[in-house]
């Protein structure tokens, strides 16, 4: 398989500011990510636990979509139930019903993730900076052929966990990030600081890591597009055009998983945020992931990637 989805699967609640509820949807980031990459590549699918529920409740999907189940790891009776609980501000609170400790019971390890290093192109990791687990897969991925895209959890974007995320990102591909989050990880609201810092982060003289392999920051602005930052170029890319939201979730994991593909394939910065843009796009037209993600969905995602491929965006 070419592409590894590292993170979890899980069934999701979603309760939106207005009271409107959905239930019982495909859900984690790990989903959202697979769905990001399929919309450009068919050769991939999700290493991470499950309930021996899961198939049952989403086995159809998968089939429907031509994705392997085979990374699946059944781990407990029950596939963690999430509840998303959106506000009005944008802001929202996840809760896992059946507890920290099975959502954790549930989660990927390194050692079920220890072969893909070496067979695999890419690699989506969502994680925060866990000692347990990067003290593990920082070693396996010294010789990786595999490249590793890092989605930063939020819970690990504060002033305190600076020092262990500069260290992680150094050993990753590509870096993963929000605004929001970037501003708590750094205390500062300027956007320039922020890209300024980033671009320290991909000088390969840096002193701050041991092996510097950090190559992209993929810096999501939400409905402001994102900035991707290498260390030749920051360009700045806007949201897919005719973009219509149903439902935010999944929106930075299915651009990430997007990224990681575009990188893999070749493609500039640019187009590897576009190919962000159009996935999010995709993932958030409708409650929960796409029904069906087909040819003709397909097609589309390439008509316009390059519609709005050299476009001119305001930064602002």
């Amino acid at each position: 398989m070419d592409y590894i989805i590292a993170s979890t699967v899980v069934t999701d609640e979603i309760r939106f500011a207005d009271k409107k509820t959905v239930v019982k949807k495909a859900g984690g980031a790990g989903i959202y990510a697979l769905c990001g990459i399929r919309l450009w590549c068919s050769s991939v699918m999700p290493v991470t636990g499950v309930g021996r529920d899961y198939g049952e409740l989403f086995g159809d999907w998968y089939q429907k979509n031509h994705i392997s189940m085979e990374g699946l790891i059944e781990k407990d009776e029950k596939t963690p139930y999430n509840i998303i609980q959106y506000f009005e501000d944008g802001e929202r609170s996840e809760t896992a019903l059946y507890g920290a400790d099975h959502y954790r019971k549930i989660e990927v390890t390194p050692n079920e993730l220890e072969p893909y290093f070496q067979t695999a192109k890419g690699i989506y990791i969502f994680k925060n900076t866990s000692p347990d687990f990067w003290e593990q897969v920082l070693p396996m991925m010294e010789k990786r052929k595999a490249a590793v895209l890092w989605e930063i959890a939020s819970d690990s974007t504060c002033p305190e966990c600076l020092d262990e995320v500069r260290q992680i990102a150094g050993s990753v591909d590509i870096f993963s990030i929000n605004l929001t989050e970037a501003r708590n990880l750094f205390g500062t609201e300027c956007l320039d600081e922020i890209i300024g810092t980033f671009r320290e982060w991909l000088d390969s003289s840096s002193h701050s890591v041991r092996q510097n392999h950090l190559q992209m920051i993929f810096l999501r602005r939400g409905s402001k597009g994102a900035v991707m930052i290498t260390q030749e170029e920051t360009v700045y890319v806007p949201t897919a055009d005719g973009a219509y939201v149903v439902d935010p979730t999944g929106g930075g994991n299915s651009s990430s998983g997007a990224v990681l593909y575009g990188w893999c394939s070749g493609h500039t910065p640019e187009e590897c945020g576009l190919m962000g843009s159009i996935s999010a796009a995709m993932c958030l037209e409708q409650y929960g992931v796409p029904e069906v993600i087909g040819a003709e969905k397909r097609e589309a995602a390439q008509r316009l990637l390059e519609a709005m491929k050299g476009r001119k965006f305001n930064e602002e």
